[in-house]
């Protein structure tokens, strides 16, 4: 049996671990746009402020593909599925067959088609290791960070370089930081905390243009900045499954199974759609133990 994983995160860690309990001797193939050894995207803003390191960040050990008979493809990317065929395409031409295949995309940031935003020189979203990267090598002691998005990825994002620049302004268009999980009152007990570390909050406020170092609020308020992080929220990376024709609502449409439409085609993690067994709502279950779950009861 041939089985190829597009994807290196959580969920694709947990179907290497769901195969090989079943299966000792298929082979596994890991197609990774990145090129890093699994890791843990929540803990970056930690790398950046020094409370972890690289090695920590890793989900698994240095030996995790070798011991698991794993050919990792780290640096390459999928660029169509071939469901006729049954193989995956990558970028480079390669063709990589499979008998069983997970799609295991995850989601990409949103970018808001706000005026002027292509022209923002140094902007960066903050969702891999790669931006956190970018990011790091961008700011100084002298830069004005404009953090638009209050939620978890924005927070995370000020909270990794608060010690790193001279100010940060985030600007969310709730009237609350974290609004999707947190209440006014705990919200407001939350945001005065980080408020005491010197980050300032404009709320029920948002973007709605950019000229050079400046954004202009819906307020008429204008925000004076030399970097801009895009930390407003997230989408299914479903390209790769609308492109194949597999079903995709607002994520890959899956049963409880996380079989897709296609027949020997599976999805898990942030890209896929399933059933909230508390709620019977058809959606993204967005959450990392979530992901891994559903890989490891995919394939």
């Amino acid at each position: 049996m041939r089985y190829v994983i597009i994807g290196n995160s959580a969920a694709a860690v947990g179907c290497i671990e769901g195969i090989r309990k079943l299966d000792k001797t298929g082979s596994i193939t890991v197609i990774s746009s990145e090129n890093y050894h699994t890791y843990s995207r929540p803990l970056i803003s930690y790398l950046l402020c020094g409370k972890t390191t690289e090695q920590k960040m890793k989900y698994r050990p240095d030996s995790f593909y070798e011991d698991n008979k794993v050919a990792l493809l780290a640096g390459k990317k999928a660029v169509r599925i071939d469901k006729g065929k049954k193989q995956v395409v990558l970028e480079d031409g390669m063709e990589i067959p499979y008998d069983k295949l997970l799609i295991a995309t995850g989601s990409d940031p949103f970018i808001p088609p706000i005026e002027g935003i292509d022209t923002v020189e140094k902007k960066f979203t903050f969702m891999s290791l790669n931006d956190a990267k970018e990011l790091e090598k961008a700011i100084s002691p002298k830069s004005r960070v404009l953090i638009m998005g209050a939620g978890l990825i924005g927070l995370k994002c000020a909270e990794g370089i608060a010690r790193k620049v001279k100010s940060i302004t985030v600007v969310d268009m709730a009237d609350r930081i974290l609004s999707s999980i947190l209440d006014l009152d705990a919200a407001s007990i939350v945001q005065w905390h980080i408020e005491s570390k010197g980050i300032k909050f404009i709320l029920s406020d948002s973007v709605v243009s950019f000229s050079p170092g400046k954004a202009v609020l819906k307020s008429g308020r204008s925000v004076s900045f030399d970097i801009l992080v895009v930390a407003v929220g997230v989408r299914p990376n479903t390209k790769l499954a609308i492109d194949a024709g597999i079903e995709v609502a607002r994520g890959i449409v899956t049963d409880e199974h996380c079989r897709t439409s296609a027949d020997d085609i599976y999805a898990a993690g942030d890209c896929s759609e399933s059933i909230d067994v508390v709620t019977g709502e058809r959606r993204v279950l967005a959450l990392l133990p979530n992901a891994y779950m559903q890989g490891e009861g995919s394939p």
